[in-house]
């Protein structure tokens, strides 16, 4: 069948179309020798791994970075996963807007932050605003706005009377409850085209980035970018 199929493409027109079904057809080829079973799933896998593994080859010198190549720096891995990941922030901004307009909130901060003392029940404020690892000012200003929109209420505590613990109202349950058949939708939107496995697998690797940021903002949050580079990259 191979061997018909290399005929008729010999025969035709060698346009980018024919060029990339001979290249597809060398790949089966491939698949078979080395027993391929399994169908279109399994030769998916092959087919992956067979195009990475020759792009990691080929750029097994990644390019370095000079400020001079601007024309080109999105050929540098770290700084194309960085404007990848800019990118997606943005996609999920646009999206959760859209999911915030049915809901009494109006950013994902004030959803976290309702959708954290639900589980925790109470905490004090400054504990609320470091949990979602965010500058004093701008968590108590996040605060204000829950208490105003009557989502929140807070009172004195009852081992520090100088500190404020924040909790749910229940309009602020029934809220919260309302607005998340519409970020089970933002989320899977957001996930987009990946499958099962490929999510698993983006999920190991965020999670470990997350751990390894977290540990920066726990440890080294005020230090300059210059010490953050030596201590963490160099």
């Amino acid at each position: 069948m191979l061997y018909f199929c290399s005929k008729i493409l010999k025969k035709s027109s060698m346009s980018n179309n024919f060029q990339l079904i001979r290249d597809l057809l060398d790949h089966v080829e491939a698949f078979e020798k080395q027993g391929g079973e399994g169908g279109i799933k399994a030769f998916a896998f092959f087919l992956k791994d067979k195009v990475y593994s020759v792009e990691s080859e080929s750029s097994a010198e990644p390019a370095t970075y000079r400020k001079e190549n601007f024309m080109n720096f999105r050929s540098i891995p770290e700084v194309e996963f960085s404007v990848l990941l800019t990118g997606l922030f943005r996609f999920a901004k646009h999206y959760l807007k859209k999911a915030f307009s049915k809901t009494a909130f109006n950013t994902i901060d004030e959803f976290g932050f309702l959708a954290t003392l639900l589980k925790e029940g109470s905490l004090l404020k400054n504990e609320l605003i470091s949990e979602h690892m965010m500058e004093m000012s701008s968590g108590s200003e996040i605060i204000k706005r829950l208490i105003k929109n009557g989502l929140i209420h807070e009172y004195k505590d009852e081992y520090d009377g100088r500190a404020k613990r924040v909790a749910l109202t229940e309009a602020g349950k029934r809220e919260i409850f309302l607005a998340f058949d519409e970020m089970y939708k933002v989320s899977e939107i957001i996930k987009g085209n990946l499958q099962p496995d490929e999510l698993t697998e983006a999920l190991a690797i965020l999670n470990k980035l997350t751990v390894w940021h977290k540990h920066i903002h726990e440890h080294d949050k005020n230090a300059p970018i210059e010490a953050l580079h030596e201590k963490y990259v160099d």
